[in-house]
């Protein structure tokens, strides 16, 4: 299947993502790199682009970290990584703006085995749609995932699902938390979003 190309639509700001919809085997999507813009899912055999973390993002993780270092999990060794790919089926390959892994699990990994992270923030970004999130979701809580975040930037809103029927809309002073997933790990909305 040819690669479609796009160039009008939520990339467009970013070029064309040259590889959407490439077929290819898992084993090729693993030794295979991109050299256009974007970060490329796997989705049963199919390319699905997606834009990194941009730079004006970077303040957002810097302040999730700075929470972060004062718990009890990250003293036990427990981090939070930044786009770091995961397998939430044998045929599926995800990559959260933010994933959450225990010292237990980046252990794991350390010996090649595959681990799925129990917390994730996503950040809204232009190339998202709801038919996409939405699946995303699913397949983050069918995969075992506990607590998400789905981070609106432009609206500075946060949306805390912890379960694919749970949701809390939080804004402002709004406290967010990822429980179960992380008892210590709270701030609001308006820390999150401070520049």
């Amino acid at each position: 299947m040819e690669a479609i190309r796009e160039t009008e639509g939520p990339f467009h700001s970013y070029g064309m993502p040259r590889y959407a919809g490439l077929n290819m085997t898992k084993a090729e999507f693993l030794r295979w790199e991109s050299d256009d813009n974007y970060v490329y899912e796997f989705n049963d055999g199919l390319l699905e682009p997606t834009t990194g973390m941009r730079q004006d993002e970077n303040y957002l993780l810097t302040n999730l970290e700075n929470v972060f270092f004062e718990t009890a999990s990250f003293r036990s060794g427990n981090r939070l990584r930044a786009e770091m790919d995961f397998w939430v089926t044998d045929k599926q390959m995800r990559r959260a703006d933010v994933s959450y892994f225990t010292i237990e699990q980046l252990q794991q990994m350390q010996t090649g085995q595959r681990v799925v992270p129990g917390f994730v923030i996503e950040f809204a970004s232009e190339s998202d749609n709801e038919r996409v999130s939405l699946t995303k979701r699913h397949e983050y809580f069918v995969a075992g995932i506990q607590a998400i975040w789905w981070v609106y930037p432009e609206f500075k809103e946060v949306y805390v699902y912890t379960s694919p029927k749970t949701v809390t809309i939080c804004t402002d002073n709004d406290e967010l938390s990822a429980a179960p997933v992380l008892l210590d790990f709270r701030l609001t909305v308006e820390d999150l979003f401070t520049k």
